[in-house]
């Protein structure tokens, strides 16, 4: 399914084009059916994944953005996308079941926390992270933790940035 006018109108906070399709390659490529994204702005990403998984859940707290959002999934008729309202670091701590695939696309300056509370959600899948390049700036700590873990992670120098951790390959 193409989101042709969300793309045309696609914001510079959304992800960029060749980010989400990198994504939703590895998705079919290794069969990943459940989703958590930690920021859901207008949806835009949110209605990528639910066309090769089948469940996504999005994390926001902007009630202004909650409302485009469902008004973009209403629009494409996608039945397979909730919305997990609140502050994410509080819904991630809350969150008891298990996920393929993690995006991170939140407040920068917290990814270090996004990931240390994910990583208890996934056993195997991957962990992606949006503006590692753009924002590199705000997510020193994201970095240094990284660099200082035992994860397979690398910077993958697309989009805006795009760091993935592979998890129990």
């Amino acid at each position: 399914m193409e989101f042709k006018e969300l793309e045309e109108n696609k914001h510079e906070m959304n992800i960029s084009k060749d980010s989400i399709e990198y994504m939703l390659k590895i998705i079919k490529e290794n069969n990943l059916k459940k989703i958590l994204e930690i920021g859901c702005f207008n949806g835009y990403s949110a209605l990528n994944f639910s066309t090769v998984s089948n469940k996504v859940k999005t994390i926001e707290i902007d009630k202004r953005a909650i409302e485009i959002a469902k008004s973009n999934f209403n629009k494409y008729k996608v039945k397979n996308i909730e919305i997990l309202e609140g502050d994410a670091l509080e819904v991630l701590k809350n969150l008891n079941e298990k996920f393929d695939l993690i995006f991170i696309d939140a407040m920068k300056r917290q990814y270090k926390e996004y990931l240390i509370l994910s990583l208890k959600l996934i056993d195997k899948g991957f962990i992606y992270a949006d503006n590692t390049i753009s924002h590199k700036d705000n997510m020193k700590d994201f970095i240094q933790y990284l660099n200082n873990s035992k994860l397979n992670w690398k910077e993958l120098n697309i989009g805006k940035g795009l760091i993935e951790i592979k998890i129990n390959p």
